[in-house]
């Protein structure tokens, strides 16, 4: 109808916190990826955590004012300044809780106490949870892959019930009171995407209910006091993926690595965040919560038994000031390698020095597409297979503008040159961030699956097949092409430009 639809190319890292940062804040330039480590500090940045949130957004603010100076914010990862966030992981941390202006919870109570609503969503959970275990025994039943995790039927519905109805019912609140702008984010497409694929029957039944909420928010803004501009977009796309360890007879990545470092006592440390440990920072929170109150030494014999039952041999301190340990940052189907001890980027030269004959069994091994890293004059380089060595990562290209390699694989989605200057662009950006890993490992894609480190079907944050093409629609008498854009950065200029900056 009035609205165009169009796609646009998302770079290196594809993923939510790389896309919301250039948005919001308009510099998403060292974000590099879901999870990583300051090295620096040896703080472990991940995007489960509102700690880790809170301190990015921080940072981001201090640069270029929010997007959503004065208006909502629901389901982000970062507020964009605005005066009610909503289940925004920044603005959730007790750290920065009590320190910010910011309405969090009024619309959570108000959707409480509408009782309608409420008991609508309550019989949804209950339908979403009971459809989750019917999935899982027809999985079962019928030998379909799928991801593995316990706690997933409450992730579910959380994500794809209430998460989805009181952003729904806030968006439509704030229309009617004519707040300036509103940002929601759809979670529940990328959640079954991850966990059975993105074309699977439970990610494309949640894209329709997804499209009915959409369909709501736009009867609202056609009866609202005050004229809107509707965008809907895709932070980034889904790739169909197959898990690393399924090529190696169940071994993860760190064990793969493990084995080809001939170094006594040398560890290896890999950092996948399910929904377990999601579980348990929230308990943690509502701990911290309630210990402001008079019955904090109840609280605690509470949960100090409820953190002692879930103890976990995977809960591995990180201690940055040693040198003797490989920690590996998974964001799907690319992860980040960091050698401990080192404040600034290690080169694949030292590495190779160091670790002999390391880099060569990781290019050679099975599901690993392409390594990249920065050698001894800080130039983006990637290891050339047959060459045996590493190439500064323009030679990759031939004289057709074509891309060698698993990088490659992405011209099946982008036909032109420009498209596929933009893919080559992307990736030595992103090789330059400060705390991106000494050495950045891409899973192989084959033109329809890429090689996922984290147990998932769906993967995005790297780079390869539809990962890296999100779509967007927007009003046709909005003088914006999305097809323009490369990097989320540009769609903050545009908006900022357009609403915000008049209104100083």
């Amino acid at each position: 109808g009035n609205y165009s639809f169009g796609k646009y190319f998302t770079g290196v890292p594809s993923d939510t916190p790389f896309f919301q940062a250039g948005l919001l804040y308009g510099n998403n330039d060292e974000i590099p990826g879901f999870r990583w480590i300051e090295r620096e500090s040896g703080e472990e940045i991940i995007f489960k955590k509102p700690e880790s949130a809170g301190l990015i957004e921080e940072l981001l603010a201090k640069k270029k004012p929010g997007l959503l100076k004065g208006g909502s914010s629901y389901v982000n990862l970062f507020s964009g300044g605005a005066s009610r966030s909503t289940f925004t992981l920044s603005t959730f941390s007790i750290r920065y809780l009590f320190k910010k202006k910011v309405r969090n919870f009024d619309i959570f109570v108000i959707f409480v106490f509408h009782i309608f609503t409420f008991v609508k969503t309550f019989f949804y959970v209950f339908f979403e949870f009971l459809f989750e275990i019917w999935e899982r025994i027809l999985d079962a039943a019928k030998n379909r892959e799928s991801r593995p995790e316990g706690f997933f039927p409450f992730a579910r519905a959380m994500s794809n019930v209430i998460f989805k109805e009181i952003e729904t019912f806030g968006a439509i609140m704030d229309i009617s009171r004519s707040v300036p702008s509103i940002y929601l984010d759809y979670i529940g497409y990328d959640e079954l995407s991850h966990h059975r694929g993105p074309y699977s029957f439970s990610a494309l039944r949640t894209l329709k209910a997804i499209d009915r909420k959409i369909r709501h928010i736009d009867m609202a803004i056609k009866e609202a006091d005050r004229s809107y501009d509707f965008f809907i977009i895709s932070d980034h796309g889904h790739t169909p993926s197959v898990p690393f360890a399924r090529l190696h007879g169940g071994r993860p990545l760190r064990e793969v690595v493990r084995s080809y470092i001939e170094i006594p006592d040398f560890n290896v440390f890999e950092f996948d965040t399910g929904y377990e440990a999601a579980l348990k920072r929230l308990l943690i929170y509502i701990r911290d919560f309630f210990r402001r109150g008079t019955c904090s030494g109840f609280i605690d014999k509470i949960f100090g038994k409820i953190e002692s039952g879930n103890e976990s041999k995977n809960d591995i301190p990180l201690i940055w000031s040693g040198n003797n340990a490989v920690y590996i940052m998974d964001s799907g189907p690319m992860a980040n390698m960091y050698f401990s001890g080192n404040p600034s980027r290690v080169s694949v030269g030292e590495i190779s020095g160091k670790f002999p004959g390391l880099i060569d069994r990781l290019a050679d091994t099975k599901g690993i597409g392409l390594i990249a890293g920065v050698n001894d004059k800080s130039e983006v380089c990637a290891y050339d297979k047959n060459s045996k060595k590493f190439l500064s990562i323009d030679r990759f290209f031939d004289d057709n503008g074509n891309i060698s390699g698993t990088v490659g694989r992405i011209s099946e989605k982008h036909k032109n040159a420009g498209e596929r200057e933009a893919v080559l662009s992307s990736i030595k950006s992103f090789c330059r961030f400060k705390n991106s890993g000494d050495l950045i490992l891409f899973g192989e894609y084959d033109g329809r699956r890429i090689i996922n480190f984290e147990n998932q079907l769906g993967a995005h944050g790297g780079i390869g097949g539809e990962q890296n093409v999100p779509f967007a629609a927007w009003g046709k008498t909005i003088p914006f092409d999305f097809s323009s854009v490369d990097n989320s950065c540009k769609i903050y200029e545009f908006l900022y430009n357009k609403y915000v900056d008049g209104l100083k």
